[in-house]
């Protein structure tokens, strides 16, 4: 059956169930019709004998009693169209003149003990002191037999038709949700992966599989996704390092040319060993940056912790006050209410905060104040840096955005990747937060980003907190 279809081996499964229960109750209708017939053949002669042994019971088997019980035994043997027998003390006698077995003394004994009895097809009953008996005509048994077998074959054989019609129908019916899920999956494509197989109405395995095919194709979808999200990022990351790290590596380039050509001149040396040091330092930050945001956006695993905010702020602060003595750099909470606790990254978290700080410092002219400030925001938590300045129209909604820069007042702002921004966000969007920009209305910028408030669900599964795409 491997060359058939489904729906072949499935059809031939039923008929051959229906065929093998149809062939064992036809026997044991033809056994149970044969043990009926012969019952019944065996009964209506009993009753024949009884009615005649009555009659004769007191008769005594002389010449005339004896003639009469022949004359009524053989009667009834030749009306049901069989053979008849009596057997007495002296004698026995049978009907016709065929070979026809003779009762043994022990069925006759037990006969006129008992009454009536029966032995190898003959029913026997007593009759005085004779015993007569008649057989059981076996042609009208097995005729019967054959009637019935040859009825219940036409119609097994008319169920079997039937069966199998209305089988095949139904099969039909049933796998057509098959048929149809099939002609739409030859269809798929990687571009129309989208798609999904019909799942039918039934609550039935058919649409466990729709739905389990279904399930599949979104986890091919998305994995699809993903790679083409991937393959992008790769895209991406390679033209954006081609692009810009040509300067970097041009000014290398120059640089290195002319120190061949100043000679021994100490002072035009150091400017340009200063300057090459400052590309080759603008060129390790890009390409830090960039692996930084492509692992981000990549979705790699983060490892969460909990972190106190205020106590981070405040680190963070201290650290950058002595880096950029020329400011003036504080850290700040929400008056009068506890910061949340969060359940993040430490070390991304601390780099998407230097980014902010970076930028701020660039940015801002010397003296300036920087806050870093952190308050309850929703049902998490928002933190940030704030600094005098202001972002111009054009520039605050693709702030975020890679290689953005906006106007610096110090000439440090020639060193950034114009990717800091960028991880900022990406590194918020991996702990399912979000990002902010605005212009205060009093002067000033504040930027920043969301987290979402700790919950024990969170530390328990921080799986949950993985970087997404």
């Amino acid at each position: 059956m491997s060359g058939l279809s489904l729906r072949g081996r499935l059809l031939g499964v039923l008929l051959g169930l229906l065929l093998a229960a149809l062939l064992p109750l036809g026997l044991y209708l033809n056994a149970r019709i044969g043990n009926f017939a012969q019952e019944q053949a065996a009964r209506a002669l009993s009753g024949q004998l009884a009615v005649v042994a009555r009659d004769q019971e007191r008769s005594a088997l002389d010449g005339d009693g004896l003639l009469l019980l022949q004359y009524e035994v053989f009667s009834l043997a030749l009306s049901s169209g069989t053979w008849g027998v009596i057997v007495t003390p002296r004698q026995t006698l049978f009907s016709d003149s065929g070979t026809h077995p003779r009762p043994p003394a022990e069925a006759v004994q037990n006969v006129l003990d008992t009454g009536a009895g029966q032995w190898n097809g003959l029913q026997l009953a007593r009759a005085g002191k004779a015993v007569i008996g008649l057989a059981v005509r076996q042609e009208e048994v097995s005729a019967l037999r054959v009637d019935v077998l040859r009825t219940y074959a036409l119609g097994a054989a008319l169920a079997f038709i039937l069966a199998a019609g209305i089988g095949a129908a139904l099969l039909r019916l049933g796998l057509s949700p098959l048929r149809a899920m099939a002609r739409r999956s030859a269809g798929l494509t990687a571009a129309s992966l989208s798609e999904r197989l019909p799942v039918p109405q039934a609550r039935d395995e058919v649409q466990t599989l729709a739905l389990t095919l279904n399930a599949m194709l979104a986890r091919l979808e998305d994995a699809f996704m993903r790679l083409e999200a991937a393959e992008e990022r790769t895209r991406q990351f390679a033209a954006d390092a081609s692009h810009e790290l040509r300067t970097p590596i041009t000014s290398l380039s120059a640089g290195l040319e002319l120190l061949e050509k100043v000679g021994d001149d100490p002072a035009a040396r150091t400017r340009l060993l200063l300057s090459l040091r400052r590309e080759a330092r603008r060129a390790g930050r890009l390409v830090g940056d960039l692996l930084d945001l492509n692992r981000l956006e990549a979705g790699e695993p983060l490892r969460p912790e909990l972190i106190d905010l205020s106590a981070l702020l405040n680190n963070l602060a201290r650290t950058a006050a002595d880096l950029a003595p020329q400011m003036t750099v504080r850290a700040e909470g929400e008056a009068g209410v506890e910061s949340a606790p969060v359940w993040a990254d430490r070390a991304r978290l601390e780099d998407a905060l230097w980014n902010l700080i970076r930028n701020a410092v660039a940015a801002s002219p010397p003296g300036s104040e920087i806050v870093l400030w952190n308050r309850r925001e929703g049902d998490g938590s928002a933190l940030g840096v704030r600094n005098p300045g202001e972002l111009g129209a054009e520039l605050l909604p693709r702030v975020f955005d890679r290689f953005v820069r906006g106007q610096s007042s110090g000439e440090q702002a020639s060193e950034g990747s114009g990717l800091g921004l960028a991880i900022v966000r990406a590194t918020a969007l991996a702990h399912g937060g979000d990002v902010l920009a605005r212009n205060l209305p009093g002067g000033g910028v504040e930027v920043g980003l969301t987290l979402p408030a700790f919950s024990p669900r969170s530390a328990s599964l921080p799986e949950a907190f993985s970087a997404r795409d």
